[in-house]
This record gives C-alpha cells, sequence and structure tokens, in this order.
C-alpha cells in the first residue's frame, strides 16, 4: 500500500506565492526596459513625435494574451492588469492628457471607466466636445474622449480635431450596439486583423446598409463599417471616413 502524499503546509504555498511574485517583479523589469528601448527608437525614427499610444498593437496583444490564457484567467482581468502596464509604458514615452467635455466629466461612471483603461493619464475637461477636439487638435500626443451621440461632427468636420481621428473605442470588450466612447487621437491607424471603420455622413436622416452601429451626432449620421476600409464607399454625397479602429474584444461564453 502507498504512503499518500501529504497536502502542502500553508507556509508553503505561501512562500510558492512570494517566489512567484519575485519571478513576476523580474519579468516587469525587463518589461519596463525593453519598453525604454522602443522609447529610444521611436525618438530615433520620430514615430513617437505622433502619439505613444497604439491602439492596433495593444489590442492584437490583448487577443493573443486572452486566447493563450484560455479559461485559466478571466478575461476582464486579463485587460485590467494588462492596462495598467501598457498605460505606464505609454506614460513613459510621452506624457499624454485625456480631453473630455464637461458632460462625461461629471458621469462617474464614465470617468471610472477611463481611469481603469488609462489609469494615472491628466485628464482636462472643456466646454464641450469640440473644444476637447480642438485641445487635442493642438497636442500630437493627447487624446480626446468623445460620446459617439455628442454635439461634435460639425466640429470635426470643420477642423476642429486637425489630423486626429478615431483610433480606439471603450468599453474595451464588445456590448452589442454602439460604444459608449470614441477615442481620438494622431496615431497612424494600422490593421489589427479585426477592425471597424467609421463613416460621418452629413445627413441625418440616413440608414446605412450593413453597419454595425449608427449614431446621430447634431445633424450628421455616424455609420461603423466591419474591416479596415481605404476609401469612404459611395453610400451619401459627402461621407468621409473619420476614423479606424480595432473591434473590441469579443469573449466566448
Amino acid at each position: 500500500m502507498t504512503a499518500e502524499t501529504p497536502e502542502p503546509s500553508l507556509d508553503a504555498i505561501r512562500r510558492e506565492i512570494d517566489w512567484i511574485d519575485g519571478q513576476i517583479l523580474r519579468l516587469l523589469v525587463q518589461r519596463t526596459a525593453a519598453s525604454a528601448r522602443v522609447k529610444a527608437t521611436k525618438a530615433h525614427d520620430g514615430s513617437i513625435a505622433s502619439s505613444p499610444f497604439r491602439p492596433a498593437r495593444e489590442a492584437a496583444m490583448m487577443r493573443r494574451l486572452i486566447e493563450v490564457a484560455g479559461s485559466a484567467l478571466n478575461p476582464e482581468l486579463l485587460v485590467r492588469l494588462w492596462r495598467v502596464i501598457l498605460s505606464a509604458s505609454i506614460q513613459s514615452q510621452a506624457p499624454v492628457t485625456l480631453h473630455l467635455d464637461w458632460v462625461l466629466g461629471q458621469d462617474l461612471a464614465m470617468r471610472l471607466m477611463v481611469a481603469q483603461h488609462f489609469c494615472d493619464m491628466a485628464v482636462e475637461i472643456h466646454n464641450n466636445p469640440s473644444r476637447a477636439l480642438d485641445a487635442v487638435g493642438r497636442a500630437q500626443g493627447d487624446l480626446a474622449l468623445i460620446a459617439p451621440d455628442a454635439d461634435w461632427a460639425a466640429g470635426f468636420a470643420s477642423g476642429a480635431a486637425g489630423s486626429a481621428q478615431v483610433t480606439a473605442t471603450l468599453p474595451v470588450f464588445a456590448t452589442g450596439g454602439q460604444p459608449q466612447l470614441l477615442v481620438f487621437g494622431h496615431a497612424a491607424p494600422q490593421p489589427s486583423g479585426d477592425d471597424e471603420t467609421l463613416l460621418l455622413l452629413p445627413c441625418e436622416k440616413v440608414t446605412v446598409a450593413g453597419a454595425l452601429w449608427q449614431a446621430h451626432s447634431g445633424a450628421a449620421t455616424l455609420a461603423s463599417l466591419a474591416g479596415f476600409l481605404d476609401h469612404a464607399p459611395p453610400l451619401h454625397p459627402g461621407a468621409r471616413i473619420v476614423g479606424r479602429y480595432p473591434r473590441p474584444l469579443k469573449v466566448s461564453p
């Protein structure tokens, strides 16, 4: 008869946790050093001037991590942990200020979602969405966070955002329908493998066939189409692309 293997003591389990924590810390130090090398490379080739925020790379990274983790880790926990790491990496490359209008600034749930995604980045509150767009238009590395159905389209069409476009959306997980926030920035759009293209149509009453979601901003219509499109389809005179961004993460039940 074989003797049963004794269960590890609580002290032994705690020692194992302490050892694991040490390995995590060591890897975080290595990752921080690698991020510093990224900063040096971007500074050399000039790419950091537009924005340290890279939504396509972040989305591809998170999809890969969620797939590798499988059922071992809750995807929302995984994303929340990595958002702290990614936000610290962004801030180490260049300071980033988030620009919000006062309506979002007073919405506690929205502020909490922004804080969870961008962590300790500085926040500036503006009187209206067009002012927030104007601020990000004058600051290459900053981001503006605006609700899709806020009154921002006219300001955007008049050039308030400069070269900034929609580069991401929040929340990070697909919840169905339109996102709660659009993230405007100057990062060069890059395909992530699963993307959406946001169109702005200068008319209020229009239904776009095949749109993933639609919203109204003032007298304009927003329509999101699947894919990373190079040109706006001929849906309506004056239709223009206002952003291309990774589709929110989808997690199988």
